[in-house]
């Protein structure tokens, strides 16, 4: 397998600023549909890179947090268990009450309707955008479990969840079925996933073209309508994951996405609390009557990038820090959880 380009400090940069690129299109895509529900309309550039990133955005994310999840799941069990699943399930159930408990609070000004109810479903039925985390669990779990079956008949079990296209109302069974086979491909892809970064370093102008071909034929499909198509949608994922990996990584490797990396590095971060200051700067400029989305848009997504950042730096030595890091009573094991399951779990 080819040598891992962009290397920084013990980092892969590229993969730093590809999960620094979905953390920004996850908190714009929460905004511009924040704004769109406040509104009644959708902004109108950030309503364009919503709507043409949805087929590749999560689809990036989990191919990316499979690419080092192959050692993870043939690890001691103990290890296993506290880096996969012990990990996010402490931010999962902590977030998820901090987040339910702030939107219980009569007359917060936003548009939701939440109850004592979402508490006493935290268990099952996932909140908000925290879904992600408690996922990814199940993913390492089962492959886990699935860990000696043939990689070929598993890679069909998830294509055939993708094409069923589940709608329960179970967010876990949905969201499972529709993501999984993205997370199959990180990790029996990975030795593919790295090669093309490495022929993209050495080959920039050939990679470049390629991934405006590839990102081009996403937006192609989804402003004529073709995404609606099944197939096509799952073709564009895998497109649009692989447009975005050469682009990040001709972009990383000339040193141009330094806030990207920053980002991507700490990304986990801001996954769990980018939506306080997201939604409190969407209803402040709403309530001082700016009416311009884009604008509201900008502003919010991007004070919910910032204030996370901001706050882990300032809360990190002080007794707050459990917000972001997990305390030793949590952990199964002496050691920090791996910083390698496509999160930047190092917290």
């Amino acid at each position: 397998m080819a040598q891992a380009p962009g290397k920084t400090k013990g980092r892969i940069d590229w993969i730093d600023t590809v999960k620094g690129l979905t953390i920004a299109l996850v908190v714009i895509e929460h905004t511009t549909y924040g704004v769109q529900a406040s509104t009644q309309h959708l902004p109108e550039i950030f309503g364009v890179i919503s709507e043409f990133a949805k087929p590749f955005r999560m689809p990036l994310f989990f191919l990316v947090a499979g690419l080092f999840a192959q050692k993870a799941l043939f690890a001691d069990r103990r290890t296993f268990l506290d880096g996969k699943v012990v990990h996010f399930a402490y931010f999962y159930f902590l977030w998820s009450v901090i987040q339910i408990g702030i939107k219980m609070i009569p007359h917060s000004g936003g548009n939701w309707d939440i109850t004592y109810v979402n508490l006493l479903m935290i268990p099952i039925q996932p909140f908000a955008v925290l879904w992600f985390i408690y996922e990814l669990a199940i993913f390492f779990l089962v492959l886990r479990a699935l860990r000696d079956a043939s990689k070929l008949l598993v890679f069909l079990f998830a294509i055939s969840l993708y094409f069923l296209q589940l709608d329960t109302g179970w967010m876990l069974i949905d969201e499972f079925a529709w993501r999984f086979v993205w997370f199959v491909a990180g990790i029996y892809g990975s030795r593919y996933v790295f090669d093309l970064a490495a022929w993209a370093q050495g080959r920039p102008w050939q990679a470049a073209a390629l991934a405006l071909m590839m990102l081009g034929s996403v937006g192609t499909t989804v402003f004529s309508g073709l995404i609606n198509v099944r197939a096509v949608e799952l073709l564009m994922g895998f497109a649009g994951a692989g447009g975005a990996i050469i682009l990040m990584t001709l972009l990383a490797s000339r040193g141009w996405t330094k806030p990207l990396a920053y980002l991507g590095a700490r990304s986990l971060y801001v996954f769990l609390a980018f939506f306080l200051p997201m939604g409190v700067a969407r209803i402040v400029m709403l309530r001082m009557g700016i009416e311009n989305g884009d604008l509201i848009t900008l502003v919010a997504a991007g004070l919910g990038i910032v204030t996370p950042l901001v706050g882990y730096a300032m809360i990190r030595n002080t007794p707050l820090a459990f917000l972001f890091t997990r305390p030793q009573m949590f952990r199964l094991t002496g050691k920090s959880p791996a910083t390698s399951s496509g999160v930047a779990v190092n917290a």
